[in-house]
């Protein structure tokens, strides 16, 4: 089959009209690969598209690399979504390995880096996603460890004294909030704890005095006065304030 011309389509792909009155389009490495430019002729065309599908295959990981470093594993759902078969995936991540396109290793520091800076995410949350992404645990076992201990308290030292001015309400609740909120992001709790130490957390008592009134004109239409401030006194201590704190604010 004789090549009638080549017209350039894209950066790194042309269009082949052939004598038959048909075309095909090939990737710049199938051209020089088999020799098309010289000869001029097709010998098997089957070929041909085979070798330029895996072409395309591999090029479409590379564009999907382009936009961020990627896992092994992002790299074969996404294919599979491109209903690429599983030999050839395997051939094109093998091929991206050796071309040092991927590496679990570089992915999963680059991942706790971006986490540890653009996140409030601790060490337990970024494992987490790590696994999601595929990676070996030794992998991630090696890269969590080298999260530098001070760095990691002063983001949970800052991140800390922002949740102490937003919560509100018993000290007591807000150190049990803060204890919850920040092992959920991923922290020690025995971290947690040890910077929590370093702040002051207040009771609001302007919070208190208005549920404690709030409370008193709900119960003063139903119970006598002893009655009353024993159901108040009890609900507040359930809501996490102490004794002596509710005595401050008690009528009686």
């Amino acid at each position: 089959m004789k090549i009638i011309k080549f017209k350039k389509t894209s950066k790194d792909k042309y269009k082949v009209y052939l004598d038959d009155n048909t075309t095909i389009s090939l990737y710049e490495d199938v051209i020089i690969n088999n020799n098309l430019l010289i000869t001029k002729e097709i010998v098997n065309v089957e070929d041909l598209i085979k070798e330029n599908n895996d072409i395309h295959l591999y090029s479409v990981a590379l564009n999907y690399i382009s936009i961020r470093i990627r896992s092994k594993k992002e790299i074969k759902e996404y294919l599979i979504k491109k209903g690429a078969s599983l030999n050839k995936i395997d051939e094109v991540i093998n091929k991206l390995v050796k071309n040092g396109y991927i590496n679990d290793f570089s992915f999963a520091k680059a991942y706790v880096s971006d986490q540890m800076i653009l996140t409030p995410n601790g060490p337990y949350k970024i494992k987490r996603g790590l696994v999601k992404y595929g990676v070996n645990e030794d992998i991630i076992n090696e890269v969590i460890d080298e999260i530098d201990k001070n760095i990691l308290k002063e983001k949970l030292s800052n991140l800390m004294e922002k949740q102490i001015r937003i919560k509100k309400g018993a000290s007591n609740m807000i150190r049990l909030k803060l204890i919850n909120y920040f092992t959920n992001l991923g922290y020690d709790k025995e971290m947690i704890i040890d910077v929590m130490s370093h702040y002051k957390v207040k009771t609001d008592f302007d919070k208190l005095e208005k549920e404690y009134k709030k409370l008193y004109d709900k119960y003063s239409k139903k119970y006598e006065e002893n009655e009353i401030n024993y159901r108040i006194k009890n609900k507040l201590y359930q809501k996490g304030y102490s004794f002596e704190e509710i005595e401050k604010v008690s009528i009686n």
